[in-house]
């Protein structure tokens, strides 16, 4: 895109910076790999499919804007430093 303006960057902008972007996280449930956003402790609405079978894209239960619920896991491989 492009634009032809005499008005400087930060105010055309502005609008998109200030917006409140939710925080999303990726997670694995069942072998699909998912972006998510965490509505409390042990539940999530589901973003996009990240990397799964071409037959989960069908599955309701997986469709974006669906809530699912989970348990987080630590993963002992990356607590590593």
């Amino acid at each position: 895109m492009t634009l032809y303006t005499v008005m400087p960057e930060d105010v055309i902008w502005q609008n998109t910076l200030e917006q409140d972007t939710p925080s999303t996280m990726e997670i694995n449930i069942g072998g699909l790999h998912m972006q998510v956003e965490p509505l409390n402790d042990n539940k999530a609405k589901i973003i996009r499919l990240l990397n799964c079978e071409l037959a989960d894209y069908l599955n309701p239960q997986y469709a974006p804007g669906s809530t699912i619920s989970f348990v987080p896991v630590l993963d002992q491989n990356r607590a590593k430093v």
